[in-house]
């Protein structure tokens, strides 16, 4: 979706016919407009979300023209509107949204905000230009309303995704961005069909499968309750982080316990590494131990090798004459001495005893690969004991690590807590209970996942028990095959979301942080950038410690900026990037970041802008990519704006 025109008609102060150009163009591809606090930029941004979406002019007073209205004769209809023209697809598009309203007996205007009508004309690559019977839904699936904040936003609200406590939000942007509300949405609709249709078999149902059914049912609704109880834990446990990271930045600010806190942070990082590792080691573990069966059967393995070895020196393997020399010798009824023989003589009788002894060629060539494909499991067995061996030497190592270093980080904290400062006694306290309720919160969450384990179990031979039950009804046999298909679709749904969900992620971890590196002034400085299984955005610096605390409101928005970024390339949506009020917080050294990669980052750039926003180098590294440029001029006598555009 490319931006070409906006029309508007008496919106707010843009009193009249007034329309701004936006440039499309693939090298210049920014579009500025000017004006300061008041002029009606913040309109602008608001005509474009009202017009596509029908959003965004609540609580904002009246959007008819109050020039308009007070020119309106008495019970004369004023209205407004606001053209949206854009490309998408091939195809030229024009949004069009109006609202009527009548003006009153007190000059007043009454707005019939019931008769909002929302046009979408379209022009094919014929040229006839038609209207879209669906124009909300044929919207939304340009560019969705639940999206739309991603690519309009207010630039002094856009560091929400860099803040503690916004996992939820950064989780709920990249599910919308990239469409995976639509695989959720139908998750959850087969999960509601195949429940409807328990409850159908729990009617018709009887005796042994009247009760399978029943539990079913009750086994669902407790696995249901026990992944909201997970997701619920893993809140819980980013807000019990954010408050110890919190205290951790307050204790580093107190000179007298500074080096302290110092070693603290370091055995931090120290146990995250080690636990990392004995992670890394348990699945390592596992892997082997799954694989392991070699070990097993080697007995087994050492037996047939010594019976074909014995068949080999006995001569049977391989057989002194091959099979093939017989058969040829019988068919031609001479002998390689050159004599004729005929059928059943002995020459033939003799022929025929050494064939039903010959082994098959192709018996000969599987025993021989037989041979060498045992001989290398017993290599491979050999390898995995040893290899597990290493491992579970590895793991103990890790756990004495972290035993050690979380004792050290105790007497660290100790001496901290035995401070004469009030203030410093009573933030260690504060760290340790909330340590402590991280502690308990992740025995929690392992005690959750043992249960959803032991649940899947259970509910899985339920499935098989029922499967049996059924057999003996035919109308709960039918209706029982369509509650497991229904089941299964939502299952392998949800598989395909977990696993697809997983994978981007990764991705826009990679691409934030390498946005992030372009349009941070300290680039180098942050060592990483990452987004957590939790869906944290998280910053470490150059010595491996958290530093999302310590981020300026100027780096948190530039954090957010690219995590927006990254989404929308991971996600392959071209979509204009809107920015309302974009530098208003940041340093000089952020913005000229910004200006200089931003357009090359994004496909159409639109900037609202004051001039103390944008000057100097950042203005210049913006010069080369503007396609048009607007300033808008407010008229005090008349509260009206007047859009102008600037050569």
């Amino acid at each position: 979706m490319r931006i070409e025109r906006v029309d508007l008609f008496n919106f707010r102060q843009y009193f009249g016919n007034q329309r701004l150009k936006f440039s499309r163009h693939d090298e210049q591809n920014v579009t500025i407009i000017h004006g300061v606090n008041g002029a009606g930029k913040t309109s602008l941004f608001l005509a474009l979300n009202w017009c596509l979406y029908g959003e965004g002019v609540d609580n904002i007073g009246q959007i008819i023209s109050k020039e308009a209205v007070s020119r309106a004769q008495r019970a004369e209809i004023v209205e407004t509107k606001v053209d949206v023209t854009f490309h998408h697809g091939g195809k030229r598009y024009t949004a069009s949204r109006k609202l009527v309203g009548q003006k009153q007996q007190n000059g007043k205007i009454l707005e019939a905000k019931t008769t909002a009508e929302f046009v979408l004309m379209r022009t094919p690559p014929s040229g006839v230009m038609e209207r879209v019977d669906n124009p909300i839904g044929t919207m939304n699936t340009i560019l969705p309303a639940n999206v739309r904040t991603y690519f309009f936003f207010d630039g002094e609200k856009i560091d929400n995704f860099a803040r503690p406590e916004q996992a939820a939000e950064v989780e709920k942007a990249i599910y919308q961005v990239l469409d995976l509300e639509t695989l959720t949405r139908a998750m959850r609709h087969l999960e509601t069909a195949a429940q409807d249709l328990r409850g159908q078999l729990k009617q018709i149902s009887t005796g042994e499968l009247q009760k399978l059914v029943e539990e079913d049912e009750l086994s669902r609704t407790r696995d249901t309750q026990l992944h909201e109880r997970r997701d619920s834990l893993k809140r819980e446990h980013s807000e019990i982080q954010r408050h110890l990271d919190e205290i951790n930045k307050r204790l580093r600010d107190f000179e007298s316990v500074q080096e302290l806190q110092k070693l603290y942070d370091q055995y931090t990082q120290d146990i995250e590494f080690a636990q990392q590792g004995l992670e890394k080691t348990i699945r390592a573990i596992r892997d082997n131990v799954s694989t392991g069966y070699v070990r097993f059967a080697s007995q087994s393995i050492d037996a047939a090798l010594a019976i074909l070895e014995e068949k080999r020196q006995r001569g049977e393997i391989p057989s002194n004459i091959r099979e093939q020399f017989i058969q040829d010798l019988l068919a031609r009824q001479i002998c390689i001495c050159g004599r004729p023989f005929i059928e059943h003589d002995d020459s033939f009788n003799h022929l025929m005893h050494l064939l039903e002894t010959a082994t098959p060629t192709s018996l000969e060539d599987d025993i021989m690969d037989t041979s060498g494909r045992l001989r290398g499991l017993l290599d491979t067995g050999n390898k995995q004991h040893a290899e597990l061996n290493t491992r579970m030497a590895e793991q103990v190592d890790w756990q004495n690590r972290i035993t050690s270093l979380t004792a050290q980080r105790d007497d660290v904290h100790r001496q901290m807590k035995g401070t004469n400062e009030d203030e410093i006694r009573g933030l260690t306290r504060q760290r340790e209970e909330f340590a402590d309720d991280l502690s308990a919160n992740l025995v929690e969450q392992g005690r959750v996942e043992a249960d959803l384990e032991s649940l899947r179990t259970r509910i899985k031979e339920l499935e098989r028990q029922i499967e049996q039950a059924k057999k003996s009804d035919k109308r709960a046999r039918l209706l029982s095959r369509k509650v497991e298909l229904a089941q299964k679709a939502a299952d392998k749904i949800d598989d395909v979301r977990g696993t697809f969900a997983i994978k981007k992620r990764m991705e826009i971890e990679q691409e934030t942080r390498r946005i992030f590196h372009l349009l941070a002034w300290k680039g180098e400085h942050f060592q990483d950038v990452r987004l957590t299984d939790d869906y944290q955005l998280e910053v470490i610096d150059r010595y491996g410690l958290p530093a999302r605390p310590e981020l300026s409101a100027g780096e948190r928005q530039v954090l957010s900026l690219s995590f927006i970024t990254a989404m929308a390339m991971v996600a392959q949506r071209e979509a204009p990037l809107i920015m309302d009020t974009p530098f208003g917080r940041l340093s000089s050294a952020h913005r000229e970041a910004i200006t200089f990669n931003l357009p090359i980052l994004a496909p159409q750039l639109v900037l609202f802008v004051t001039d103390e926003e944008l000057r100097d180098k950042a203005l210049e590294n913006l010069k080369p990519r503007i396609g048009t440029e607007y300033r808008l001029r407010f008229d005090a006598g008349t509260s009206c704006t007047t859009i102008e555009e600037m050569n």
